[in-house]
């Protein structure tokens, strides 16, 4: 469409008098760009601005309106642009040729103007129907991918939904703020949601480049899984690393935060719930161990249990705190990580 907002045509015809007659037919409510050849048409079809509807004649010497309408459509700046043929040749055979080089309309001369007129209104809207829906649905899919994993929103997009699903071996990755409760009761809203705004960004930067995916935020916790959607080497190893990380890159020395994460590795479901606020979401006794042992281990560290301490003592640094009260568990053996071995 052109700066001042008509939408501008363009009409590919080698004889003079016909490109006269649209020129003067368009004029008032469009505007009109007009070539005498199929190798010109091309040409200006990829200027700018580009065109909202191109008029074809059939009949050319050299290039004919069917080979310009396939080049149209196999080049990717021009294929949405709506070609309608304005020609005399008028068999079915001719027609059918027509809408498969992929023109959307097929004008018989002599040309009456208001079918003309009409039908250049019917697919004028028509195609601005379909980019509004284009829009919508780029729009749709940034918000999916803001609130979902990548999997799960790309399975939205292509089915409608997303399939319940048992996993066997996902690591679940549970973090959360000390001092986060006092620090509200002494700020504002403002103060608190920026902070807090602020380190979950960098939550999400660490847990994507460590290969994890971000399940969701409960208050001032964090959730993320590894070997959920995304096929991970060795789930556990990668959710202690993106712990660690997490821990030693949140500190807030200005405000007193610090963060304690928990990580536990097992089998459990996912699926979607809700139907006006749906959420991607994980259940099992996995995420609550998780959750829980997030509590346990001091701040700057991961803890886990001895039974996943056992799978990667090789390589991290870490202490026994004893066996501790895990609600729902009874007394667990607990761990906690503190570093990397080189």
């Amino acid at each position: 469409m052109s700066t001042d907002g008509q939408p501008v045509i363009l009409v590919i015809d080698d004889t003079p008098d016909n490109l006269k007659l649209m020129a003067g037919l368009l004029k008032d409510d469009y505007r009109v760009k007009i070539a005498n050849s199929g190798e010109k048409g091309l040409a200006i079809a990829t200027g700018s601005p580009p065109p909202d509807l191109i008029l074809l004649d059939v009949m050319m010497p050299g290039m004919d309106g069917y080979e310009v309408c396939r080049r149209l459509k196999a080049n990717p700046e021009t294929e949405e642009i709506p070609v309608i043929f304005l020609t005399a040749m008028t068999s079915p055979e001719d027609e059918t040729r027509g809408f498969a080089a992929g023109a959307v309309d097929y004008i018989h001369k002599p040309l009456s103007p208001p079918i003309v007129l009409a039908r250049i209104k019917t697919h004028l809207k028509l195609r601005a129907t379909l980019q509004e829906a284009l829009r919508a649905r780029r729009e749709a899919d940034v918000l999916l991918h803001v609130l979902l994993p990548k999997a799960a929103a790309d399975e939205i997009r292509e089915i409608g939904t997303v399939i319940p699903r048992r996993h066997e071996k996902v690591a679940v990755l549970f973090c959360d703020v000390v001092n986060f409760t006092a620090y509200c009761e002494k700020h504002s809203p403002e103060d608190v949601v920026s902070r807090l705004d602020t380190l979950f960004v960098k939550f999400e930067q660490v847990t994507r480049d460590c290969g994890l995916e971000k399940i969701k935020t409960i208050g001032d916790a964090f959730m993320a899984a590894s070997g959920l959607l995304e096929e991970v080497a060795d789930p556990l190893d990668a959710a202690i690393r993106c712990g660690l990380r997490l821990s030693s890159s949140s500190i807030d020395a200005d405000v007193g935060w610090t963060v304690r994460v928990g990580v536990h590795l097992g089998p459990m479901v996912s699926g979607i719930v809700g139907q006006e606020r749906y959420q991607f979401d994980i259940w099992g006794d996995t995420v609550n161990v998780a959750a829980r042992m997030a509590g346990k281990g001091r701040p700057g560290s991961v803890a886990l249990s001895g039974e996943m301490w056992a799978l990667v003592a090789d390589r991290f640094h870490g202490e026994a705190l004893g066996d501790l009260e895990l609600k729902g568990k009874g007394m667990v053996s607990v761990y906690q990580i503190t570093g990397e071995k080189v």
